[in-house]
């Protein structure tokens, strides 16, 4: 038997489907909002992240509690990469201790916590995992939007997202900022 159909059976049915649909979109951008915030969330904690490593070759020396690889080395954690030719990595204690590396360039990036880019390029790269610190040498320099940092050595901080820039007795430490608002 089929039911007659008026005007005042269709218009509860639209509202009643609109209600629905719009629970829906509410629970996508709820959850859009969240996936979003913890990728920034990520990026200022990259240092907490797993520690992935490609490379042509690799030779692990157990006696010493070394790991070295070689040929297009690349290092990720987290939004932060590092290229190199050459990588030691240095286990104490079971731990992953520090991580050095040489090659002409070495390359860093790493997206900050709002979203910009800092990019990086030295000779010699040592990465402390226990203090998060990370030292470039010889020819470093720093590029975020807006502001360019070159020294000889560059110190960077994972946790603290802090740089610290000082020249050699041939040189001093260069800083460039471009006018108008910066970012802190």
């Amino acid at each position: 038997m089929k039911v007659p159909t008026t005007d005042k059976d269709v218009v509860p049915r639209i509202y009643s489907r609109m209600i629905t649909l719009a629970a829906l979109l509410t629970a996508l951008l709820f959850m859009t909002s969240v996936i979003t915030s913890d990728q920034a969330i990520a990026q200022s904690n990259d240092h907490t992240k797993p520690i992935n490593v490609k490379a042509d070759t690799s030779i692990y020396d157990d006696r010493q509690g070394t790991q070295t690889l070689s040929g297009n080395v690349e290092v990720t954690q987290g939004s932060m990469s590092i290229t190199a030719d050459t990588i030691k990595i240095e286990i104490r204690d079971g731990t992953l201790f520090r991580i050095t590396g040489t090659g002409s360039p070495i390359k860093f990036q790493q997206m900050t916590p709002n979203n910009e880019l800092i990019k990086g390029a030295c000779d010699e790269i040592s990465y402390n995992t226990a203090t998060t610190q990370i030292t470039f040498r010889g020819n470093a320099n720093f590029e975020r939007p807006g502001q360019k940092l070159s020294g000889d050595t560059i110190e960077y901080n994972l946790s603290e997202l802090t740089f610290k820039a000082a020249g050699n007795n041939k040189g001093r430490v260069n800083i460039t900022l471009q006018p108008g608002k910066l970012k802190p």
